[in-house]
């Protein structure tokens, strides 16, 4: 008899919402949290597995926000990547679309034109190295405000890499206006991206409704309220 579960995880797949922090891997954090260590991260294994174990969604933004600490230079965006692309080929993934979040590596003091080279690099050796295609998806921090959002489509703007395909929203959505963001989608849906933005996780269907109708969304991130 066939054994589904191997035959499944056999497949060849596309991975469409996976985010560079919330993917990272284990070894990975490790890594950064030893170049690191002063970023309140686990050094030891047991003791970060423990704290990767979800809780509710405060605590996945607690834990995102902290490993998030970690990336503060151009090679660490480059490990965090090549970490993620290693795990999805694992999974027989061949094509990812990677959400990353620019304003939160340039408020870390990552320079604009370095981070894009990071992604530029990460992108090659993923294929090079794993089998793995990645495609960006560029998204708001929407607990920074409008701010971030125009710093977001600044870089994007002037910096995206090749592979840019979408563009998106994040972060908590109680308290976070989506039409706020109208005008910035509407410069990113001029050159020619996708709107991707998250709604509708923690929020009721109104959010949704706005996300269509003010930012032009086109895929919905999670939407379970609709």
């Amino acid at each position: 008899m066939m054994d589904i579960t191997a035959f499944i995880s056999g497949l060849p797949k596309v991975e469409l919402h996976v985010h560079l922090v919330g993917s990272a891997s284990v070894p990975t954090v490790l890594e950064l949290a030893h170049r690191h260590p002063d970023g309140g991260v686990p050094t030891d294994e047991d003791a970060l597995r423990a704290f990767y174990q979800f809780t509710d969604f405060a605590h996945f933004i607690e834990v995102y926000i902290a490993v998030s600490s970690l990336v503060t230079t151009d090679a660490d965006v480059e490990a965090l990547i090549l970490g993620v692309a290693s795990d999805l080929a694992h999974q027989q993934v061949r094509y990812a679309e990677l959400t990353v979040t620019p304003d939160s590596h340039l408020l870390a003091g990552i320079e604009p034109d370095a981070l894009s080279e990071a992604l530029i690099r990460a992108r090659r050796r993923s294929r090079r190295e794993h089998g793995v295609e990645l495609a960006w998806i560029f998204d708001i921090p929407g607990e920074l405000g409008l701010e971030s959002g125009v710093r977001t489509i600044d870089w994007v703007e002037r910096w995206a890499p090749e592979g840019s395909i979408g563009f998106g929203l994040g972060g908590p959505e109680i308290g976070v206006p989506r039409p706020q963001f109208d005008e910035v989608f509407g410069r990113a849906r001029a050159m020619g991206l996708h709107s991707l933005p998250h709604a509708g996780e923690t929020t009721g269907p109104e959010t949704i409704w706005d996300a269509i109708r003010h930012l032009g969304a086109e895929r919905i991130g999670h939407g379970i309220s609709s």
